[in-house]
């Protein structure tokens, strides 16, 4: 029997973890930092690190771990914000997947992506049959697997991945109704999940994906596939009475709060976070008041200057924000760094047009999401994101151009 060594096992580790993302939190808590210890245990390291000192986005999460971990100096609670900073070690994972996928692999991470978002989904109806009560999920919220803010990010990404793949990649009629199946799957469970983060974020990110991926067609196919994904939105609007209530009460909830300063409601007490955390950030405008130290001086000035809201937000974790959220614990150096990771993201030198076209659709979903919450910060939306911008940064030119004087370029997974 053949043996498998390091490459190759971190390479299979990889399809796991975006098998388990959509399903089992602990397969993710133990794949995430296998795949870490199985890139160091690989050969070639010297060679891997010379690629990514080459490479704008692993440089780029570098730099903003490096900052999380420099800003603990001035951080009046740098245990906390140790703690804090320990959940960005999943952004690591990009360097590590990027420089290691093999040929092949990223093809098996989709439909290990696709296969464990569809057996997700397949739940729901389960729950709301058998009328399950289990903590949270219950029929009314009958995301099984994660909470519903993180789950309707997560059925938002591998809904436009399944949907680029269908668009560029030719395949037998079979395999293309297969595919088109698991898409209808997975935005059914997107509409009928109570999470709207994520159900904007793919109605955003679709608006801006559909011409990049119909620039080669004709204008008559575009104006019809426009025209369709509209008419499509606001069917699921229209036919869909969970989704519509849910909209609705979102858009007066917003109403409520920014003209009648009322934020007893959901979107309420996001806009009561919001009001805090930008005091917090016209204050520390620059650096922010340290990784760990931001919620501390929320809830200070909740007492002092913003007793009013204590009892609406007085609750909070965390800001339901990612941009304050940085803002408020990096300043807007922090801020720049953490777009700059999406920014070279989107401008990498990809081989292929599809992953270029993915690597915008990834990015614009979190950027749209990053309003609702801080996904950055939250186990499971944090490790896909990592999965996808590495598996997509895999075809990154960087790490198949040759190197030394022309030594072979790809890094094999033998």
């Amino acid at each position: 029997m053949r043996r498998r060594g390091p490459n190759e096992v971190l390479n299979w580790v990889v399809v796991v973890l975006a098998f388990a993302v959509p399903l089992y939190r602990a397969w993710v808590s133990l794949a995430g930092p296998l795949v870490l210890l199985l890139w160091f245990a690989q050969d070639r390291l010297g060679e891997r690190l010379r690629r990514l000192r080459r490479h704008p986005l692993s440089l780029a999460v570098a730099a903003f771990i490096a900052l999380n971990l420099v800003s603990l100096l001035w951080s009046s609670d740098p245990a906390e914000g140790l703690d804090y900073l320990l959940k960005y070690r999943y952004l690591l994972l990009i360097p590590a997947i990027a420089s290691s996928l093999a040929p092949g692999f990223g093809g098996r991470a989709l439909v290990a992506l696709t296969t464990g978002a569809v057996i997700s989904v397949l739940l729901m109806p389960v729950v709301i049959i058998a009328d399950i009560h289990i903590r949270t999920i219950h029929p009314g919220n009958p995301a099984a697997t994660m909470s519903h803010l993180d789950y309707s990010m997560v059925l938002a990404v591998a809904a436009l991945l399944i949907l680029i793949h269908l668009v560029v990649r030719t395949a037998t009629w079979g395999a293309r109704s297969a595919w088109v199946g698991a898409l209808l799957v997975v935005l059914s469970g997107l509409v009928i999940n109570i999470g709207r983060s994520g159900q904007f974020a793919f109605a955003v990110t679709l608006a801006v994906v559909l011409p990049l991926l119909l620039r080669q067609r004709s204008w008559p196919v575009r104006m019809a596939v426009l025209v369709g994904a509209v008419l499509a939105l606001v069917g699921a609007y229209l036919g869909v009475p969970r989704l519509q209530a849910r909209l609705d009460a979102a858009a007066g909830e917003l109403y409520d709060a920014v003209v009648e300063h009322r934020v007893d409601s959901n979107q309420g007490k996001r806009v009561a976070g919001m009001i805090v955390g930008l005091d917090i950030v016209r204050d520390h405008p620059i650096l922010g008041t340290g990784a760990g130290d931001n919620m501390t001086e929320f809830h200070r000035r909740l007492a002092t200057d913003h007793p009013e809201l204590r009892e609406a937000v007085g609750w909070f974790p965390h800001l339901h924000n990612q941009y304050l959220q940085v803002a408020t614990e990096l300043g807007t150096v922090g801020l720049v760094s953490m777009l700059a990771i999406f920014a070279a993201l989107i401008g990498g030198r990809y081989r292929h047009p599809e992953s270029r076209v993915a690597a915008v659709a990834v990015a614009c979903a979190y950027l749209v999401g990053f309003v609702a919450d801080p996904f950055l910060h939250k186990q499971l939306p944090l490790v896909l994101f990592a999965l996808t911008a590495g598996v997509i940064s895999a075809d990154d030119r960087v790490f198949h151009d040759p190197v030394d004087g022309g030594e072979e370029a790809r890094i094999e997974s033998s």
